[in-house]
């Protein structure tokens, strides 16, 4: 939404300050430069995670390179655009004008859209302003308790938990941006001390064809974080995992900080550690 607000500010400026045809020559080679600009953030993931590709090619699809990705888009804009502007035998004053307004317009709506959605979308809340209420599934609720069995047998309650810091997934197979998130939830949990921070993959195992394809699934990708048996599909209902994949973020004290819908990668689930106690 930025992007198009600044696209619609440079047009208004060219179609001011510039000849018609110059102005499209210049818009032009910014909205290209913006593309190759993109084109680079989502695939610099083959660049800066090729393992996680490799194991699940539809990371390119749903995840992008985050921030170090997104300075190398930054980076091949610029020098695309400058490249582009060289060719149309533009001077360096308007090379530099363009660049500067379009850069400002996209900043400051991000700014401002940024200031009303995170009014109404708040990030995971300082710990000092929570309190543990009524049992929901609300930010600032204590977690709804439930106990399912893993795919070897194991118990485990989720209340014995605490403590921990959890993330609490749930997917299932058949799930194409749960098969892309897979890989970077495994990558998540190999680095993660395992007295301070748990992952719990719910597997929607009602929606599934069997449960010896879950087995199936998690043997081929070598998972090692619990994967849990929702079989009757009561807990998926009880979270209200609609749309898969949804997370929650559980702090220490059982409490629910934030709930995610979508996949997440690895420096999201970091990000979303460090904001949590």
């Amino acid at each position: 939404m930025a992007f198009v607000l600044g696209f619609i500010f440079l047009k208004i400026w060219l179609l001011r300050s510039q000849s018609k045809e110059l102005g499209k020559k210049i818009f032009d080679a910014v909205v290209n430069s913006v593309f190759w600009g993109f084109l680079i953030w989502k695939g610099s993931l083959l660049l800066l995670e090729p393992k996680l590709v490799i194991d699940s090619p539809l990371s390119l699809l749903y995840f992008t390179g985050g921030t170090k990705g997104l300075i190398l888009g930054i980076l091949g804009a610029i020098i695309y655009f400058f490249f582009k502007a060289r060719k149309l035998k533009l001077t360096n004053f308007m090379i530099l004008q363009p660049t500067l307004i379009f850069l400002f317009a996209v900043m400051s709506g991000y700014f401002l859209l940024n200031l009303v959605l995170t009014e109404k979308h708040p990030k995971v809340s300082p710990s000092s302003t929570m309190q543990a209420g009524k049992i929901g599934l609300e930010e600032g609720n204590t977690v709804p308790d439930f106990q399912l069995m893993t795919i070897d047998g194991t118990v485990i309650k989720l209340s014995d938990m605490r403590g921990k810091k959890v993330i609490l997934n749930f997917w299932a197979t058949w799930c194409p941006p749960c098969k892309a998130e897979i890989p970077h939830m495994q990558d998540f949990y190999e680095a993660q001390d395992k007295n301070m921070v748990e992952l719990l993959a719910i597997n929607l195992t009602s929606s599934e064809k069997n449960t010896q394809s879950v087995k199936e699934f998690v043997k081929e990708r070598n998972l090692t974080f619990p994967v849990l048996l929702d079989q009757d599909g009561d807990i998926g209902s009880r979270f209200q995992a609609i749309t898969i994949p949804t997370s929650y973020l559980i702090d220490s004290k059982g409490i629910v900080r934030k709930k995610i819908v979508g996949p997440m990668d690895k420096e999201m689930m970091n990000q979303l550690m460090e904001n949590v106690d």
